[in-house]
């Protein structure tokens, strides 16, 4: 008994205090960050899970433009028949006749889409920066929804120039790209994306 007496009394009670303060302290510090960590991811996912919904909302306008344009220009290769000396004839004939309306009118559509593009890509761009697991799941599903954007706005200015020299090689092939964009293919990528995008962000959610 005046062994453990003689111990106690001589530790520095005040300095062992001090210490256990010092490690609650740090727990509490770290606990704190974890908290702010997670704050930081739960705000950063809201937003972008908002931010891809209004984009892929915000393309139907510009689909549905891309859709009927095709239905006209194939009513045009119905009518102007491809010869042994010009390839693509009623793509032409629609380019120089409605082509500079129908970029007007894709374009119309787009216009709305382009803020909203922007701010997806930034957010993802800041992602890339707060150490979200698997994120770039998240970033290659983004991706491929701006490619349906890319899509409809190269076939749109394509569809408007109506001054290219038509028996290039070189435009002929770019006419053979762009008779390719395909608004069901574009509908079902978008829905593909969102899907891979919402699973990525059920995921996150859980990590949290």
């Amino acid at each position: 008994m005046q062994n453990l007496q003689t111990i106690f009394s001589g530790i520095d009670w005040p300095g062992v205090a001090g210490i256990w303060m010092a490690i609650l302290a740090t727990i509490a510090l770290n606990t704190w960050r974890r908290q702010i960590k997670a704050q930081k991811h739960v705000e950063f996912f809201d937003e972008l899970t908002d931010i891809v919904h209004a984009f892929i909302l915000s393309m139907s306008g510009p689909v549905t433009a891309l859709k009927f344009a095709k239905i006209s220009v194939d009513s045009y290769s119905h009518v102007y028949k491809d010869s042994n000396n010009q390839k693509n004839v009623g793509v032409i004939e629609f380019i120089k006749k409605d082509g500079r309306d129908t970029r007007e009118s894709i374009q119309k559509q787009l216009e709305p889409v382009r803020p909203i593009l922007s701010k997806m890509k930034s957010l993802v761009a800041k992602g890339q920066i707060l150490g979200i697991k698997n994120y770039f799941n998240c970033h290659n599903a983004c991706d491929m929804l701006e490619w349906s954007f890319n899509q409809i706005e190269a076939f749109s200015s394509i569809i408007g120039s109506t001054n290219l020299y038509w028996e290039n090689p070189e435009v002929q092939k770019t006419l053979d790209k762009i008779l390719t964009v395909d608004s069901e293919q574009i509908f079902r990528n978008m829905a593909e994306q969102n899907s891979k995008y919402l699973l990525f962000a059920i995921q996150a959610y859980k990590a949290i």
